[in-house]
C-alpha cells in the first residue's frame, strides 16, 4: 500500500515513497507540512519566523527505524 502523492512545502517537488521525509506540524493542530530531508533548512526557517510550538518528525523508509 502506498501513501498519497506528497509534495515538499519548500521546493514543491514530489517526495517519493522510497525517500525519507520531514513532517512539520503545529502542536495546537493544523496542517502537516512535508519536506525533503534536503529541504529541512526551509522548515527550520519557518519555525524560527513563526512563534508557536512545533513538532518536527522524520519519517524513515524502513518501518523499523520509525
Amino acid at each position: 500500500m502506498s501513501r498519497p502523492k506528497i509534495r515538499c512545502s519548500a521546493c514543491r517537488k514530489r517526495i517519493p515513497d522510497h525517500e525519507p521525509d520531514v513532517v512539520l506540524r503545529r502542536l495546537e493542530g493544523g496542517v502537516r507540512r512535508y519536506y525533503h530531508t534536503r529541504c529541512t533548512r526551509a522548515a527550520l526557517e519557518l519555525v524560527a519566523e513563526t512563534p508557536a510550538v512545533w513538532r518536527m518528525t522524520v519519517r524513515h523508509v524502513e518501518e523499523m527505524a520509525n
